[in-house]
């Protein structure tokens, strides 16, 4: 199951819009789009959502307008379509959602100084509560000596019963032995074999070894006709708990668990969710603890407040950031983690990471790949939906499998693929045309009419008159000239292109050289490269060359089916890159 479209309607700064994403389950879904393109009214949908409808704050109406009643709505790929609005919510009824987001909010304190009154204004994070309500201590009510009396005769021969109160702190074993099914052991043939087994146990004479002897040789087949009893000896004996040596010890403890638990009632699962609580706040804290970069200063920690488990945090402005982005979402992923219980859920991670430096995202990222093999594991669908402006085709930043990323540019803007271009690019190490590709077409050369590989061209499947350079950069132009000054779709291929070459063509005419000319076109790979190349001659170069990076920088070296047109469409739409593009083609 996907999900293939999302609709908004009415939520802060987006009036409608259909989103076309067929995300997939159990991989980072991420979806790009520039500062101001209202990502944020995006998260603020799923935000709202409520059990039974979506229910906005009055200042998240589009244009701030209650008239403007709310709609969000999920379309799966089987057909199926899930909607929110005033009067329901059927979101809710097949996905949990959690939205993860900035955790800052101003605050402002009146005060008075010579009679004057004065706001001052902090920025607070606001406090993460892990647990909303924590269970009631009840402890469990083992004691061993009371248990060997029990028992019987040999009850207290020496390593017969052992203590087993380390069970008993051991959250995971806890957790497993809820699998059994304890109404089994008041039916009649459980009870009387059970019974029968420990009398003739309590017959024995001999040491406690003795007995376990005799138990391995002469009953362990009764204990293993009882299903249940048999499921909760091996749970017990998977654990490796030193005080568990063999079977025997296994169904002795069993039988000591059996007691304790009848003894306490409905307090024996009180107890053990008292230990579930214990086991996850220490989780919580030494998490916290691990990944805090100001430990040194700041002693950050889950701690009881009230009912509740919370974390309070510094104020924002001191730590960075980087810092309060990565410990807050930390925190706020381990919550979600406890909150999810359906088999789908989605996570909706609202641009916190965008600021964060490389080991910080590595970190982040660490967490959201282990959150999705702990739900692949469980046989659930978890779709993470990452909001950004970082495209991971042109940063660094992410460094997520690239097989297991879906990328979706969420703006739509007017640009095309020219599917010939795309082909020259494919083909643009093919070992006949290689060489003349690259000094030609892909980089400016001062005599471009010198070259006709139009044979070669035509024997690849490519446009047979751009086996001339100039008939291709009459394309690349005319491109160019839409780009700038008509409102129309336009080619970024060839946009990258031209802006590339125009720049190298305008370092190469302010070099006067003749032998440097030639060095700067035959000896110095890459616009960049070729930059730095001319500020060695001292040519000075205008600020704007360098910046253009952003475009003529982009790889033109693609894997066949490969197509960079959106996402280098996103940055061509940029006004001001745009006007800076205008200037050299002005020069």
């Amino acid at each position: 199951m996907k999900i293939s479209t999302i609709e908004i309607k009415n939520i802060k700064g987006i009036a409608y819009k259909k989103f076309q994403l067929d995300l997939s389950p159990n991989k980072p879904n991420i979806l790009v789009a520039p500062n101001g393109f209202r990502k944020s009214s995006f998260a603020i949908g799923f935000n709202s959502l409520k059990s039974n409808k979506i229910e906005l704050a009055e200042k998240n109406y589009h244009k701030k307008d209650d008239s403007n009643r709310p709609v969000l709505s999920l379309t799966l790929s089987n057909n199926i379509t899930l909607t929110a609005d005033d009067n329901q919510n059927t979101i809710k009824d097949q996905f949990d959602i959690v939205v993860i987001n900035n955790q800052t909010e101003p605050k402002s304190v009146v005060q008075s100084f010579g009679g004057r009154s004065f706001a001052k204004t902090t920025l607070d994070i606001l406090p993460t509560v892990l647990i909303q309500t924590i269970p009631a201590r009840v402890d469990f009510a083992y004691s061993s000596a009371s248990l060997k009396t029990l028992f019987g005769t040999n009850g207290s021969k020496r390593n017969l019963l052992k203590n087993i109160s380390n069970l008993f702190n051991s959250p995971k074993l806890l957790d497993k032995i809820q699998e059994v099914d304890y109404s089994r052991f008041t039916l009649k043939g459980y009870t009387e074999l059970i019974e029968s087994a420990i009398a003739e146990i309590n017959e024995q004479s001999g040491s406690g070894d003795d007995i376990k002897t005799f138990i391995g040789t002469n009953l362990l087949g009764s204990f293993r006709s009882l299903d249940e009893f048999k499921k909760l000896s091996d749970i017990i004996n998977s654990f490796g708990f030193p005080e568990i040596e063999n079977e025997a010890d296994a169904y002795l403890a069993a039988w000591q668990l059996l007691q304790v638990k009848s003894s306490m009632g409905a307090n024996f699962l009180k107890a053990c969710k008292y230990q579930f609580y214990l086991d996850e706040k220490e989780h919580y804290t030494k998490t916290i603890e691990s990944f805090n970069p100001v430990k040194d200063r700041f002693d950050i920690k889950p701690k009881k407040e009230g009912n509740s488990l919370v974390i309070k945090w510094p104020k924002a402005d001191e730590i960075s950031n980087g810092q309060r982005d990565i410990l807050t979402f930390i925190a706020l992923l381990l919550k979600t983690r406890r909150d999810f219980k359906k088999r789908d859920c989605i996570l909706v991670i609202d641009e916190i990471f965008d600021y964060m430096d490389d080991a910080n995202l590595v970190t982040f990222q660490y967490f959201i790949s282990t959150f999705i093999d702990e739900m692949k594991r469980d046989k659930r669908r978890l779709f993470p939906i990452l909001l950004t402006h970082l495209d991971p085709l042109f940063f660094n930043h992410f460094c997520f499998n690239d097989s297991k990323i879906q990328v979706n540019y969420i703006k739509d803007i007017k640009v095309k693929s020219n599917q010939n271009i795309l082909n020259l690019i494919y083909n643009r190490e093919d070992p006949s045309i290689k060489d003349t590709t690259d000094a030609y077409y892909f980089h400016y050369h001062p005599s471009p009419e010198t070259i006709d590989i139009s044979t070669e061209f035509q024997a690849l499947g490519l446009v047979k008159d751009w086996g001339t350079p100039e008939m291709f950069f009459k394309k690349v132009y005319r491109e160019v000239r839409r780009y700038l000054y008509e409102n129309d779709t336009f080619d970024t291929l060839a946009i990258c292109i031209g802006v590339r070459v125009q720049i190298e063509k305008l370092i190469y005419n302010k070099i006067s050289a003749a032998e440097n000319q030639r060095l700067f076109i035959e000896e110095t790979n890459g616009t960049k490269n070729k930059l730095q190349f001319a500020q060695a001659l001292g040519i000075q170069i205008p600020e704007t060359y360098f910046l253009l990076g952003i475009i003529y920088n982009t790889s033109l070296h693609l894997s066949q089916g490969q197509d960079i047109s959106k996402p280098l469409g996103l940055k061509l739409e940029n006004g001001t890159i745009k006007q800076m593009i205008v200037n050299i083609f002005n020069e």
